[in-house]
């Protein structure tokens, strides 16, 4: 079944790049990346093709927008989800990954675009880079202080930051693929949080 026409989004006079990128999301969900186009995505907001044009010169800048807006949507989740952890280090590393599990459950779509075929391969978006950036960050600063505390054992912080990362990103891949097959989100969460512990417990001194 076709998806029922999308409702014209209205915006603030030079607030369109945004808006084009507010309403491609909908419109992600329902077609995937492949059927997303930016004549679509310019009705939806009812400006015309050219308009949406001056602002991405084409599907692959508004697909790096899009996955840039999702890390930065994100990144503050994850800073959320830390900063209520219970304050060690275990409890730090577990809302990280808790968190950026339920993320990639609750919004498949575009994190489909932040994690598929690489966007940025000629060097164009640079703030791009630095919403993924910010991203490791956040992670890396918790390490960090689970090492001077004493309660994370030494090694090179980015590369315990991975292994948590890979282990996230390689679950919900998993689950997303139906390799790990779960009935629902809170299932996969529960799941998850399971087979995670055992990798935190090994980073602790």
């Amino acid at each position: 079944m076709s998806p029922r026409p999308q409702k014209k989004l209205s915006y603030h006079h030079g607030d369109l790049k945004r808006a084009l990128v507010v309403a491609a999301v909908p419109l992600l969900e329902a077609n995937g990346a492949q059927g997303l186009t930016l004549r679509e995505v310019a009705a939806a907001v009812g400006v015309t093709h050219a308009a949406a044009y001056r602002h991405f010169e084409d599907k692959t800048a508004l697909l790096a927008a899009i996955a840039e807006s999702g890390f930065r949507d994100l990144a503050v989740r994850l800073s959320r989800d830390v900063a209520r952890a219970d304050n060690d280090a275990a409890a730090k590393m577990r809302s990280f990954a808790e968190a950026y599990v339920a993320f990639a459950m609750d919004r498949p779509a575009v994190y489909g675009v932040m994690f598929g075929p690489r966007l940025n391969e000629d060097g164009r978006f640079a703030s791009l880079e630095e919403a993924i950036t910010e991203l490791v960050t956040i992670l890396v600063a918790e390490i960090k202080k689970g090492q001077l505390e004493g309660a994370i054992r030494p090694g090179r912080k980015r590369d315990i930051g991975l292994s948590i990362w890979v282990f996230a990103h390689g679950y919900v891949e998993l689950v997303q693929r139906r390799r790990i097959k779960v009935k629902n989100a809170a299932v996969a969460q529960t799941y998850f949080d399971l087979l995670f512990d055992p990798l935190v417990r090994g980073l602790l001194v």
